[in-house]
């Protein structure tokens, strides 16, 4: 597990202590080592050492002193109103949600080097897919995104679906106009691909921090037709976007049940692949009838796919009742049955279950093997 060091500078030392204390307390601080400061000398004497934390966060009266000088190329965010998500933070909001978008901060712009750095790609991107709707498939999209995030990787989530089902994990402190800012995206990239333009186009007016999924996303879109639009090339654009931006380790792509552009696009873009099965029979025969169909219209093809994919049975209770269809040959992993989920509805417990988050971490360390965060961090200080 990475441990973030982050420099704070805020006028009142009231609000400094009692952060560093909940910081303290908390998990947190096993993820960030805080160092604060209230005097615009002492912040400045510490920032001129040799010392480069991974984010600076601060009131702007304290942070313009230091943003004049050339050499402040340090990642920073103000705190205000939040209202510019690219360099601001909303300094009064609950402490969780402060310190989460903190964090998400480092994992995106801090000086550390990611997964795709060092690897000199693009992020990990990695499908969720299922023949069936019901399957629980965005659920575990969803879980995968938080124990990555929570692990100290910059973790983007994708929904492609039509009927956007991750948008029962509302976020606090969303406007009306976020659900406008993919629609705004794909049009600046159409404009781009029209003008021939290669300049690339910067995310970070378009995409939102969700603290308790513990990654960024896109603000579940209010027509669905702006997503039912979408070709699979605009999906591929998309994808190689997020993936090669810089800014992430994982890109999660979680799409609709059943063939469309969007799902092709998915299975031929991603990296690997997430097949979510459910032990039914109705459920199990379509999925057979599904990989059977993309077999035959194009076996090369579907050799790649099958190479690429993990098939995951979920709500498992122990052993399967149903055979496996032909085009599967065996199962790589399970998820178990959650009873309490049956009747919430409270999607907080959808995110928080332990046994389900450590079916999540299995599938994690298959997929990333040695790039996945180890360890653990050290606590935090004032």
């Amino acid at each position: 597990m990475l441990t973030y060091k982050v420099v704070l500078a805020v006028k009142e030392p009231q609000y400094l202590e009692a952060l560093l204390h909940y910081v303290h307390a908390s998990e947190f601080g096993d993820r960030l080592r805080i160092i604060g400061f209230t005097r615009t000398e002492s912040f400045l004497e510490y920032m001129s050492g040799d010392e480069r934390p991974d984010l600076v966060v601060g009131d702007g009266e304290l942070l313009e002193p230091w943003l004049r000088n050339e050499e402040a190329a340090c990642p920073w965010k103000r705190l205000g109103s939040g209202g510019d998500p690219a360099a601001e933070l909303a300094k009064y909001q609950p402490l969780p949600e402060l310190l989460g978008a903190v964090l998400q901060a480092c994992q995106k712009d801090g000086s550390r080097a990611r997964i795709a750095e060092q690897r000199g790609e693009g992020a990990l991107t990695i499908g969720f897919v299922s023949a069936v709707g019901g399957s629980g498939k965005t659920t575990a999209a969803v879980n995968m995104a938080k124990q990555l995030g929570g692990m100290g990787l910059s973790v983007f989530y994708l929904n492609l679906e039509a009927l956007n089902s991750s948008a029962v994990f509302s976020r606090q402190n969303r406007k009306a106009e976020d659900a406008q800012r993919l629609p705004q995206l794909l049009y600046e990239m159409k404009a781009a691909a029209e003008m021939k333009s290669s300049e690339a186009i910067p995310l970070e007016s378009f995409v939102v921090s969700h603290p308790a999924m513990k990654c960024d996303w896109f603000e579940p879109v209010h027509n669905r037709n702006e997503i039912l639009q979408l070709g699979k090339a605009d999906v591929l654009r998309l994808m190689d976007m997020l993936s090669r931006s810089g800014s992430y380790d994982v890109v999660i792509v979680d799409t609709d049940s059943g063939l469309n552009e969007r799902t092709a696009a998915v299975m031929e873009g991603c990296r690997h692949l997430v097949w979510i099965l459910l032990d039914d029979l109705i459920h199990m025969f379509k999925s057979g009838q599904q990989l059977s169909y993309l077999e035959r219209g194009n076996p090369g093809n579907f050799a790649e796919w099958c190479a690429k994919s993990r098939f995951i049975v979920n709500r498992f209770v122990g052993e399967l009742a149903n055979p496996l269809p032909e085009a599967i040959p065996n199962i790589d992993g399970v998820l178990p049955y959650i009873p309490s989920w049956k009747q919430s509805s409270n999607e907080e417990l959808l995110l928080s279950s332990p046994i389900f988050q450590r079916d999540i971490l299995k599938l994690c360390r298959e997929l990333l093997g040695d790039d996945l965060p180890g360890g653990s961090g050290v606590r935090a200080y004032g």
